[in-house]
């Protein structure tokens, strides 16, 4: 079994997710995960996947990652023609589905390469920054150790999946075994307060 998977299936029936309207325990997380894995085959592609913050984007980014594919985050609401035009994803995932573009990827992918994540402020043709399974997992790590993160925490997300900062809330907090509080709401909405103390949330990252 993939260790991804193996480690959300160790977390047991903890909470996982929560959102407005629907809840998920890690082996019902991991048991999505490990579906969509299967969808998506294994033979390594990169995937431009368009987020938000909720339950389908979360799984299907796992899946990606536990099927072994490169995944290129991006924001759901942008344009991306120029990085669809530069770096020819294989597939894209958003709130539709699975969109595949070849069956055959149209990249030498290294065996290493989890995530590719568009820089701040580029300008021009499009940058990205590359990482490894082990960049992920080491700072996930680190910031879990650093901010004392535990299986009792429960963090809303505040910022965006496609941004590191965002992914890096997700990354530390699952590999705890802490709970998500998925959101799109900003800190500012009266709906983000009153689903942080429904879900009795604990941190927010700004």
């Amino acid at each position: 079994m993939n260790a991804l998977l193996r480690l959300l299936y160790a977390h047991g029936e903890r909470p996982a997710v929560r959102t407005a309207d629907t809840g998920l325990g890690y082996r019902e997380l991991a048991d999505r995960v490990a579906t969509v894995a299967g969808e998506l085959g294994s033979h390594c592609g990169l995937v431009l996947l368009r987020t938000r913050n909720d339950v389908s984007t979360l799984v299907h980014y796992l899946g990606a990652l536990a099927a072994g594919h490169v995944v290129l985050p991006v924001n759901d609401g942008g344009d991306h023609t120029a990085i669809v035009r530069t770096y020819r994803p294989d597939m894209i995932i958003d709130g539709d589905g699975i969109h595949r573009l070849r069956t055959d990827s149209a990249h030498r992918l290294h065996p290493d390469l989890a995530l590719l994540m568009s820089t701040s402020g580029s300008t021009g043709s499009p940058k990205l920054v590359r990482l490894s399974y082990s960049n992920l997992i080491s700072n996930a790590r680190a910031i879990a150790e650093y901010l004392e993160i535990t299986d009792s925490d429960r963090a809303a997300t505040t910022l965006p999946m496609s941004y590191c900062y965002g992914l890096s809330v997700i990354h530390s907090h699952l590999l705890r075994g802490a709970t998500l509080i998925l959101t799109e709401h900003s800190v500012l909405d009266p709906g983000f307060w009153a689903l942080f103390r429904r879900h009795r949330g604990t941190t927010f990252a700004g």
